[in-house]
């Protein structure tokens, strides 16, 4: 049985919620979670889940008239030049903490259940389709007037389909409709989608970046399709989950087209990502600064180590003050040369199991050039960006206190 949380306080019921009907619904719910799903055989687990899907459904619909009647009596109050402030919206919102998207999308729902949807507000509340299949097609039939279809005949196909679909193959039967019915229409669908996508690119106050966003179907497929290809067959010892590997999918996608060398100059160079770091944080000497990515985020002396495997490097003099005094000639740490009789040689990624190709490796040096190490094919070794980072395992020694040379990795490849 449900109990309260510890030093929580019930909310004081109206009047009316203390008598019945209200208070037979909350008797007779609180009975059945008293009794408790453990005596019960599997066959009458399902039918029980299948009766609370049934109310649940119901009560969408009650909630949508109530809502819809509340707003109807809010617009008449305020008058038609009002409107626009939705009362019920900021209500649902302030008084059951939804978003403000969440709350207007309920709103428009119920007067839409509550005007011209009747076919769908019954089936709804038969229980015979959910809340998502009626945004389905709520969406569906405000799409409707820009084409040639006529609306009570649309409606009643999609109340039929949602019986035997769910909402997402609903959506994509009434996307077939339409085409089948308007091709022009359909068209201008998919070129509305393509108008709203968005992409934000932002880097938190954490150095981190978030991504959020909505893409056409096109680009997002395109998209999709590039990053499965990188992310491959998770190797035997990937622990990461499919969003850690798919996060990390988009910065080789991206390092891909840098590193391709056609993307269109800025400054005067193609563009790159830049590292800013002292030699005596590539080499993590205490008390040594962070590294900087492209003048904005820091990161550690481990993390520039790894992106400095395989990079131009440009030697800079500077005095006391951070005054440039000097900047030398740039030079590849790995020379292309030797980067193809590696791809070449190692053929994908050399961590266990795993089959990443050889253009979306980085070679690691064994020992690191910045310890003395070389450049030379022998002292390197593909590894993809997960088997990397494990090979990188130099902030060790600050864990066991020693202060001698950066540790360097004797394991076998």
């Amino acid at each position: 049985m449900l109990s309260p949380l510890p030093g929580d306080v019930a909310p004081a019921l109206p009047e009316a919620h203390t008598r019945p009907p209200f208070s037979d619904v909350a008797a007779g719910l609180a009975g059945i979670d008293e009794q408790g799903p453990q005596q019960l055989s599997s066959e009458a687990l399902r039918n029980d889940l299948r009766w609370f899907e049934t109310r649940v459904r119901a009560l969408e619909a009650m909630k949508a008239r109530w809502l819809a009647e509340l707003d109807r009596r809010e617009q008449q109050e305020d008058g038609p030049a009002d409107r626009e402030l939705r009362h019920c919206t900021r209500w649902l919102c302030d008084e059951l903490k939804l978003t403000s998207s969440a709350a207007y999308a309920q709103v428009r729902t119920a007067r839409a259940l509550d005007g011209e949807l009747r076919l769908t507000a019954a089936s709804l509340c038969r229980g015979e389709i959910s809340a998502r299949h009626v945004d389905v097609i709520r969406r569906a039939m405000e799409q409707v007037p820009k084409t040639c279809l006529e609306p009570a005949s649309v409606e009643s196909e999609l109340v039929v389909s949602a019986r035997q679909m769910d909402p997402f193959e609903l959506e994509q039967h009434w996307k077939q409709i339409r085409y089948e019915a308007d091709q022009a229409a359909a068209e201008e669908a998919e070129e509305e989608q393509r108008r709203q996508s968005w992409l934000s690119l932002r880097q938190t106050w954490w150095d981190t970046y978030k991504i959020e966003g909505e893409l056409d179907a096109e680009t997002g497929a395109t998209l999709h399709t590039a990053l499965r290809a990188i992310m491959g067959r998770k190797a035997k010892d990937d622990q990461r989950t499919p969003m850690q590997r798919r996060a990390a999918a988009i910065g080789v996608l991206a390092r891909t087209r840098l590193d391709a060398g056609d993307l269109p100059e800025r400054g005067g160079e193609k563009p790159h990502l830049m590292l800013v770091a002292s030699v005596e944080t590539l080499r993590l000497e205490p008390g040594s600064r962070m590294a900087q990515l492209d003048w904005g985020p820091l990161v550690t002396g481990q993390t520039a180590r790894r992106i400095a495997e395989d990079a131009s490097v440009s030697p800079v003099l500077v005095d006391g003050d951070g005054k440039v005094l000097h900047v030398g000639r740039r030079s590849r740490t790995v020379p292309a040369s030797v980067r193809r009789a590696l791809n070449l040689r190692d053929q994908h990624c050399q961590g266990p199991g795993c089959t990443m190709s050889p253009e979306l490796c980085s070679p690691h040096h064994d020992p690191h050039w910045v310890d003395g190490g070389d450049h030379e094919l022998p002292v390197l070794r593909l590894y993809c960006d997960y088997h990397h980072g494990k090979r990188h395992p130099e902030n060790a020694r600050f864990r066991r206190g020693t202060g001698g040379p950066p540790a360097t990795s004797t394991r076998a490849p």
